[in-house]
């Protein structure tokens, strides 16, 4: 056990006896080895469970979450609840994301699951309005929504403007962005204007986009379809991007379909794991 000061980060909420300035059991403990009486303490809530309702590894980005939490206070005190989220998995950012929750009674709290797929680590304090602290934690893998109906995109011929050659987990080529794996993506130049497009073969209708970004997501960017690859049609235009998944309706048809990003979200590149889009 070590005390390095009151961060309330992804190794502080652990590490540190008073993560936010509250006060953990751990705290107490240290309290009583060096000989101080504490038997007059109030002392912090103890989560003895918590367990994600249905399935932790398959939690749909932006669809209902919910907790199931035991939890009791030593000293009759109420207990309130708050989630916070953690991306540490996916981008090595220790800062803790606060989730908003509903308290559904019962220990229950429901939330909606973040939109970024991947694996987040998922913690909830249990606090008694004395000071006191009590945290847990469980990891949940974040996965794009189903879409009803077939990727006309998936494994059809891809090109983009550009793509990385090297680096980290590249080549991060075009084809990466159709291939049906949530671990490969396309990662362009870290300059606008950047687009991914995919030839679906022939002239083809399709009524849904998914989009499932990076961490180096567009913040504005059109979906366009072209008969020939040269003349494109406009059937949806993003202006407030924030990364995450991204799926809407649309109404298109045409041989190639493709994204076109004029302005970044980050100062990198533009980068998807996945392009699909769906005929219903």
């Amino acid at each position: 056990m070590f005390h390095y000061g009151t961060e309330d980060d992804f190794g502080g909420v652990w590490f540190n006896l008073l993560p936010a300035g509250q006060k953990r059991l751990s705290y107490y403990a240290v309290k009583k080895a060096y000989g101080a009486d504490t038997s007059r303490d109030n002392t912090p809530p103890v989560i003895s469970s918590l367990a994600v309702e249905g399935d932790a590894a398959k939690v749909e980005a932006g669809r209902d979450l919910t907790l199931a939490v035991r939890a009791t206070d030593p000293d009759g005190d109420a207990i309130s609840y708050q989630v916070l989220g953690s991306t540490m998995y996916l981008d090595k950012d220790k800062r803790l994301i606060p989730l908003p929750a509903t308290d559904l009674g019962g220990g229950r709290l429901r939330l909606t699951a973040p939109d970024r797929p991947g694996v987040w680590k998922v913690y909830v304090k249990a606090t008694d309005g004395k000071g006191n602290v009590g945290i847990e934690t469980r990891s949940v893998r974040v996965v794009p929504p189903a879409v009803n109906g077939t990727d006309v995109a998936l494994g059809r011929p891809a090109t983009a403007s550009s793509y990385q050659t090297g680096g980290g987990d590249c080549p991060c080529t075009p084809a990466n962005a159709v291939d049906g794996k949530a671990d490969t993506r396309w990662a362009a130049d870290w300059s606008d204007p950047q687009w991914l497009q995919v030839d679906l073969g022939a002239s083809t209708s399709f009524t849904h986009v998914q989009l499932v970004w990076e961490a180096a997501y567009a913040k504005a960017y059109t979906i366009q379809t072209s008969d020939d690859g040269s003349g494109w049609r406009t059937v949806r235009e993003v202006t407030d991007g924030n990364g995450g998944v991204d799926d809407f309706d649309v109404s298109g048809t045409g041989r190639y379909v493709r994204v076109h990003g004029t302005a970044r979200g980050t100062g990198y590149g533009y980068s998807l794991y996945e392009f699909g889009v769906y005929r219903r």
